[in-house]
């Protein structure tokens, strides 16, 4: 039985939330739930890495976590949106508006929209299963894709909610939810995601984050402004600085600090998250960093 609380657009505002939830054994779900993302073995972060909207890869610290980049085998794009690492830090993932996928290191191709003939430019996102054995891509609509072993637990077209907006998707660790976040700070909670709420605010909200057990989550504004929900903590934000072009947030494995990274390559840590640099430092002049792994 799929269970939704709809009312009026300004509602939605108000409240901060919808809830969806599919029960299991309705039609879409898939039997029994299988384990959950083992807790991850904290290490000290070495470096991480950005990427541009070409598909290439700016390294930082450790040059261990390069994995590769689209330019390096000679793939001509502009299209790139997102980036995820593997579970174990050792490859990742870059998503195109198409849905093309393409994967590095250690990360397994379990296929693309292209790939299905599926011709649309609206990805704004994508995040991994827990296994890094498939993967969500979410439309700027709030259609979702499954690929490989990730559960699909419903969709805001499928709902029959009408938006564009929509700029970021983040999954629980046991595969069997996620949340899809809207340029106005509302989240929307498919499957085993628990609705903590979103936020209204006065900049687009770009990046949706899970903690690592899937109890909370962060928000992060163009401007570095950074909401949290269920246990997620904050250490600071972007709020009261000029800077209006940051694309992610980025927790890091113990989730104790995060970085804000800006379209320009700025690269800005909070809590435990350390500072390796970043391309304005270098004297790099870009404006089409897309987002960022730890590594």
């Amino acid at each position: 039985m799929i269970v939704l609380t709809v009312r009026p657009r300004a509602w939605l505002l108000a409240a901060l939330v919808t809830a969806v939830t599919l029960a299991p054994g309705a039609a879409g779900a898939t039997g029994a739930a299988r384990p959950a993302r083992p807790a991850p073995q904290v290490a000290p972060t070495s470096g991480y890495d950005l990427v541009g909207s070409d598909g290439g890869v700016f390294v930082f610290g450790s040059a261990s976590g390069y994995f590769g980049s689209l330019p390096g085998l000679g793939v001509t794009v502009d299209n790139i949106v997102g980036m995820v690492p593997s579970f174990d830090e050792q490859g990742y993932f870059l998503v195109g508006s198409d849905g093309g996928v393409f994967s590095f290191g250690d990360t397994t191709y379990e296929g693309s929209l292209p790939g299905l003939g599926i011709h649309l430019n609206d990805i704004v996102g994508i995040v991994p299963s827990a296994d890094d054995k498939g993967y969500f891509l979410v439309g700027r609509d709030g259609g979702v894709f499954a690929f490989g072993d990730a559960v699909y637990e419903g969709s805001l077209p499928g709902l029959g909610v009408a938006l564009d907006d929509i700029t970021s998707i983040a999954a629980t660790p046991d595969d069997q939810g996620y949340w899809v976040l809207e340029a106005t700070g509302t989240v929307y909670a498919f499957g085993s995601a628990h609705p903590y709420g979103g936020v209204v605010g006065q900049l687009p909200y770009v990046c949706i984050a899970a903690t690592s057990d899937g109890l909370g989550y962060w928000l992060v504004d163009i401007g570095g402004d950074v909401q949290i929900a269920g246990d997620a903590h904050f250490f600071g934000d972007l709020s009261n600085t000029p800077i209006l072009d940051v694309v992610s947030l980025v927790p890091t494995l113990d989730d104790q600090g995060y970085w804000l990274i800006g379209q320009d390559g700025g690269v800005y840590g909070f809590g435990d998250a350390p500072y390796f640099g970043s391309l304005p430092g270098l004297g790099v002049t870009v404006n089409d960093v897309v987002g960022a792994v730890p590594t």
